[in-house]
């Protein structure tokens, strides 16, 4: 299965299709291949001029949801920093706000920001989509 998901995303030429599908996948393969093409889309999407508003949601989806691969497998910052940094190059956006919101949540983690991220917990829980990162806070 990781062989076909694989050879869909690298036959795609980084499209809104191919994005979308690795937005799903990363979390199927393991990190260093997620690495790998996580940091190929991104230098793709950098690449490309244009860009339509599903292929920014899918990218910034994708930069998402590797960063939740990287907290819990407990990878250095060093391998957050490629979808951290990466998020934080995006246009100001409405359709990737709450992205960019979780992207800094994942960073105050990695830097141990406690008061960031517990604020960030709080908007969540208010919002009611602290279910979306739940399984990110460590119970006391």
């Amino acid at each position: 299965m990781k062989k076909k998901i694989k050879s869909v995303i690298l036959n795609e030429n980084w499209n809104r299709l191919a994005y979308h599908y690795l937005s799903q996948a990363v979390v199927l393969l393991d990190i260093d291949e997620s690495y790998y093409l996580v940091k190929s889309a991104f230098e793709a999407y950098k690449k490309n001029k244009e860009h339509d508003t599903f292929t920014l949601q899918f990218v910034a989806l994708t930069a998402v949801n590797y960063l939740n691969c990287c907290y819990h497998q407990r990878l250095s910052k060093e391998y957050a920093l490629l979808a951290i940094d990466f998020l934080k190059i995006l246009p100001i956006d409405p359709v990737i706000g709450f992205y960019r919101i979780i992207g800094t949540y994942y960073e105050a983690i990695f830097n141990h920001e406690d008061k960031t991220r517990n604020m960030i917990i709080e908007i969540l829980k208010k919002s009611d989509y602290y279910t979306l990162i739940q399984d990110t806070v460590e119970q006391n």
